[in-house]
């Protein structure tokens, strides 16, 4: 593996994921208008869906497995594969032969070093859970690394029958969201890009409204008030008990107006600027 080459650089990301429909142009076109710039797919990198998401003026993120990441390096084949996709703006991993949340330290730090090194210009994504930071007291040293991810993504979706219990829309779930943030957040370095993916479904028996995702992201700018990225789970694929953007008017008129309020910022440079000469 060669790590030379162009450096990611980060930018101002509107994401909305898709467990299905990365290759439906329906499901494609609904999520650019919603006024999102990616798709984060939990499908595993494909020439078709790339394609579609370029044509409809989305990035496209798909998904790894750890075990993918490694075939990576042990299978010239399928590296060649997954190189030759044009448009892959980054990849998101995890262990998924395990409970979600739980890959390891040493699993996380591999997989961000090789696709790191393979490909230098993609960004590279591990979701932080944040339901076992109160429920795990090993969970919080043990499983979180924000160097391992060019972007910390924390979700934990407050309304519905949660791992914390059940919280409709009217009760303070804003006060439990808060809390499990400020476990947080003392973890993730100053300066290091914070990604929200905020709650976009609605589960049968706990109605949401259109300021779901405003109330939400309220929540993570008492922590992080810059916040310049926001990702939406998810678009929904028509399985009840839950339903997501493409099923709920309401849900998405709310991420509509909030990612048209997200104005862009400044990308982080990776790279200091040269010196300048001294009299100049």
């Amino acid at each position: 593996m060669d790590a030379r080459g162009p450096i990611a650089v980060l930018w101002a990301i509107r994401i909305v994921v898709l467990t299905v429909g990365e290759q439906d142009p329906n499901v494609l076109a609904g999520v650019r208008a919603l006024g999102a710039d990616t798709i984060v797919t939990f499908a595993r990198p494909s020439l078709v869906a790339a394609n579609l998401a370029q044509a409809a003026g989305l990035k496209y993120i798909p998904f790894l497995s750890t075990l993918d990441v490694d075939r990576l390096v042990t299978d010239s084949s399928y590296r060649a594969e997954v190189s030759a996709i044009p448009g892959i703006a980054g990849f998101h991993f995890m262990n998924d032969q395990i409970v979600e949340g739980y890959t390891s330290a040493i699993e996380q730090q591999r997989a961000y070093a090789i696709l790191k090194a393979l490909f230098p210009a993609a960004v590279v994504i591990y979701a932080t859970r944040l339901d076992l930071l109160a429920t795990d007291p090993t969970y919080g040293d043990l499983y979180v690394r924000p160097e391992f991810t060019d972007y910390v993504a924390p979700y934990f979706y407050p309304v519905g029958t949660t791992v914390l219990g059940p919280q409709g829309e009217d009760d303070p779930w804003e006060e439990r969201l808060a809390y499990l943030l400020g476990l947080l957040e003392p973890r993730i370095p100053s300066g290091k890009a914070v990604l929200p993916v905020l709650q976009g479904f609605e589960q049968d028996g706990y109605p949401v409204g259109a300021d779901l995702a405003y109330r939400q992201l309220a929540v993570y700018r008492e922590f992080w008030p810059d916040i310049a990225n926001l990702a939406a789970f998810w678009w929904g694929d028509g399985t009840a008990p839950l339903r997501g953007l493409g099923e709920r008017p309401a849900l998405r008129s709310g991420f509509r107006r909030l990612f048209a309020g997200l104005l862009p910022r400044p990308a982080p440079r990776l790279v200091p600027e040269r010196p300048r000469a001294v009299g100049r």
